[in-house]
């Protein structure tokens, strides 16, 4: 019952009882007999129920709506002839365990979504929404990570127990409980892009604030090491930088990529909660906007303020020493290792930290890679003398410099992101995913595409399998799906769709029906010559990463 509904039916009640005592007298039941007085209090009890009920039927309505709406939005988007079955949004449902969403309180942060492993949510007009009720496995994970209070994802029909959403332990300041680390943006538990920008903001206060009740202790060569440069790294960055704060902005992948790898090409971005202002490093007006145009405005901003961002620079470790914080990372193109030293750190990592794994019996295989090209050695033979680029005779004696085999080096055989496809020829590929990452990998793996993505512009030598849980997933780019679809119709990339991998082994990968739980007793569906993997399957929650730290999660 709702606090209006207690205090309507009270209103009656003490209406009925001022009556009886205006009579001038009070008997033993006041004016009304025994019976009377119990007829009075089931009419107020039956008021509030029926209160309750048109309450509740107003309610289940306006979400019917919405989500009819999303359903027509969706059909739309994809161009399907007929609108999805109102079975697929309906309140009541299958009577097997799925989610149910509210519209009406759904913020569109994205977070049921990613979360799902079998795509049965998807985004449509800003809002969660179920599209594929049939391939939920009750995984739960969408209810366990909405943040609205009460939840706008609930997994119905399911008898698991649903445990608590544990996000890192932070004060008002953002700081955690590791004095001069600040947490901020999607890692801190509410994944909004208006929300990032905002805490870029207050954390860089924070932080000015914290370096003053330092007074120099611990000094470093600088203020604050920012890590992660989504929305929340950017804000923090360009303020850090409009401020004259000595700082380091560190990148494992591009500028904003998880955004500009989740939303597809012109995708509407809605600007969730429409009534809170964007007050940062970095603007965001209005309520909604293209991607490629929102993320375009925040590299000019960064441009104009001469902002600097390492990219493709991996944070392995942050430990605290002497009074500040040793950032240890490494670059990724270069495998070079890095060190930093900083009074303050901000995480602004998100909320996915390392590759998901695949948790398959020999995904730690590593082996030896003799390389076939040959290299000019950088000292000659006869005098010693070091040989200048380019040059195939040494300028001291004459020599001729020999070509001599490259030195093997041990490789992973399961990898979780391509660096560069140049670097695989002549192999047998296979790419675990339905997101935009891994189709694009497959694609660059089996093609080669023009300039602008569109188009592809030749074919590569490796054979490349995909494998795929179920289908591929609801906001994948359309060129993307229409450049796959081409690689697959020209052979060079082998869908299997509905497949996950089962064992892995030197030569081989081993598949099985992605519908089977357990993988010991599930038969093998295909047995795939195979060099490498790459899987692209999302990515697990900083736990640990922050855990080591010394940071709390509860």
């Amino acid at each position: 019952m709702k606090r209006t509904h207690l205090i309507i039916a009270l209103i009656f009640l003490a209406l009925f009882l001022g009556l009886s005592l205006s009579t001038g007298f009070i008997p033993r039941f006041g004016a009304l007999s025994g019976i009377g007085w119990l007829s009075l209090f089931l009419l107020t009890l039956l008021m509030g129920i029926g209160l309750i009920l048109i309450d509740t039927k107003n309610r289940r309505e306006r979400v019917r709506v919405a989500m009819g709406e999303a359903a027509r939005k969706f059909s739309r988007d994809k161009g399907l002839t007929t609108v999805l079955p109102p079975t697929l949004f309906d309140l009541k449902g299958p009577t097997y365990p799925h989610p149910v969403i509210n519209a009406a309180t759904c913020i569109g942060c994205h977070a049921c979504v990613d979360i799902c492993p079998h795509d049965v949510l998807a985004m449509v007009n800003g809002k969660a929404a179920p599209v594929a009720l049939d391939q939920c496995m009750e995984d739960t994970g969408c209810q366990v990570e909405c943040p609205t209070v009460p939840k706008s994802c609930i997994v119905v029909n399911t008898t698991k127990p649903i445990p608590e959403r544990k996000v890192p332990k932070r004060d008002q300041s953002f700081m955690t409980n590791v004095p001069g680390i600040f947490l901020i943006g999607d890692v801190s538990g509410v994944p909004l892009i208006k929300n990032a920008i905002n805490e870029g903001a207050q954390a860089i206060e924070s932080v000015s604030k914290y370096l003053e009740q330092k007074n120099g202790n611990g000094k470093a060569d600088y203020d604050v090491a920012i890590i992660g440069i989504g929305p929340a790294g950017l804000s923090a960055s360009a303020l850090a930088k409009q401020r004259g704060m000595k700082y380091i902005a560190i990148e494992q992948d591009q500028i904003a990529a998880t955004i500009q790898q989740t939303y597809s090409a012109g995708k509407y971005v809605f600007y969730n909660p429409t009534d809170m202002p964007a007050k940062g490093g970095i603007s965001l007006d209005g309520d909604g906007g293209i991607k490629e145009e929102m993320i375009g405005s925040w590299i000019n901003t960064i441009k104009s303020n001469g902002v600097v961002i390492n990219e493709f620079e991996s944070c392995k470790n942050v430990k605290s020493e002497n009074g500040h914080f040793i950032i240890e990372t490494e670059q990724i193109k270069t495998n070079r290792k890095v060190e930093y030293n900083s009074q303050s750190v901000i995480l602004a990592i998100g909320n996915r930290g390392a590759a998901s794994r695949l948790n398959v019996p020999g995904e730690e295989i590593r082996f030896k890679i003799k390389p076939k090209e040959m290299i000019l050695p950088d000292i000659c033979d006869s005098c010693r003398a070091k040989r200048m680029d380019n040059n195939k005779f040494c300028q001291r004696c004459g020599a001729r410099y020999v070509p001599k085999p490259r030195p093997s080096f041990e490789d992973a055989k399961v990898k979780y992101k391509l660096i560069d496809p140049n670097v695989y020829k002549g192999r047998h590929i296979m790419v675990v995913g339905a997101g935009n990452s891994a189709i694009e990998t497959a694609i660059d793996l089996a093609a080669y595409r023009s300039e602008d993505g569109t188009k592809i512009t030749g074919w590569r030598d490796n054979f490349v399998s995909l494998a795929i849980r179920s289908n591929f997933r609801g906001d994948i780019k359309l060129a993307n799906k229409m450049l796959v679809y081409e690689c697959i119709d020209e052979g060079r990339i082998k869908a299997y769709f509905g497949q996950s991998i089962k064992e892995i082994t030197p030569t081989e990968v081993v598949l099985m029906n992605a519908r089977e739980r357990d993988r010991a007793a599930a038969q093998e569906t295909a047995r795939i010559h195979n060099d490498y993997i790459f899987a692209l399957i999302g990515g697990e929650k900083p736990i640990k990463f922050l855990e080591g730290m010394g940071i709390k999660i509860g």
